[in-house]
């Protein structure tokens, strides 16, 4: 087993940006050589951005042990409370990006760090400066904004 296994066409990975980190967070690998060397060009994609980077800037993005069913126990509990929960982001604000439950998205916290992937897990009415959006996390009883969410797939289209 070699040190850069982990990168294959295809896989969601965080580039650690060495110029200026500005840059940093999750890519796809679109492009990566059959044997990777450490002098190996990788390129990457963030969806609206491609850079060519070498295999050291790369690491793997942790998905953790997840909280869905502990979510959804939670969510019954609020149901039963008279809270109601929606399956799309559209059902709950205007926006141009519609999220469902399903997708996966990269999550980056006020300061920068990003997370993920993270499962969507449902939303609700926004409250507290547009909180809405429910993540498969260990806050997951914390509604996420959509504005810190990156989309990385679409339920169903990895």
């Amino acid at each position: 087993m070699g040190k850069y296994d982990f990168i294959k066409t295809g896989n969601l990975l965080y580039w650690h940006d060495p110029d200026n980190g500005l840059s940093d967070g999750a890519y796809r690998v679109i492009s990566a050589p059959e044997n990777m060397e450490d002098d190996s060009i990788i390129l990457i994609s963030s969806g609206t951005s491609e850079a060519e980077v070498l295999p050291s800037e790369l690491s793997p993005i942790s998905t953790g042990r997840s909280h869905k069913e502990d979510f959804l126990r939670w969510k019954a509990e609020r149901e039963a409370e008279g809270m109601e929960f929606y399956n799309r982001l559209s059902e709950v604000m205007e926006t141009e990006d519609d999220l469902t439950v399903g997708d996966m998205v990269a999550f980056t916290n006020d300061y920068g760090v990003v997370f993920g992937p993270q499962e969507v897990l449902a939303f609700r009415k926004p409250w507290n400066g547009d909180r809405c959006v429910y993540l498969d996390s260990d806050a997951y009883w914390f509604p996420d904004r959509p504005d810190q969410l990156t989309l990385l797939s679409k339920k169903g289209a990895e």
